[in-house]
């Protein structure tokens, strides 16, 4: 494990420290993604609005807010991550046709 990957135990090992919304890379992304799926297993990952999907992003152990705003590719990203995360290539849902 590199020096700039959380050593904490857990689906949230993968992530690198110190992430910020302007430093983020593919493999942060799925990282944040698979973090989500365990951390938040009951919340509905596919009609989450953005707002409420970056706050979970900012109070990931490990992500540092700051003052940026997410851009929405990034949080397009990350919730088809989470779904990823979730489901794999099986791209059905019980939360489908829910609001």
């Amino acid at each position: 494990m590199s020096a700039d990957t959380l050593s904490t135990p857990g689906p949230l090992s993968g992530m690198r420290s110190g992430l910020t919304w302007d430093n983020l890379t593919v493999q942060d992304l799925l990282a944040i993604g698979a973090a989500l799926a365990a951390r938040y297993a009951d919340q509905n990952h596919i009609t989450m609005p953005p707002e409420q999907l970056a706050e979970l992003v900012n109070d990931l152990p490990g992500f540092q807010a700051g003052d940026t705003t997410p851009e929405d590719f990034i949080l397009s990203a990350i919730a088809s991550a989470w779904i990823y995360a979730v489901e794999g290539f099986d791209d059905s849902s019980p939360y489908e046709g829910q609001s």
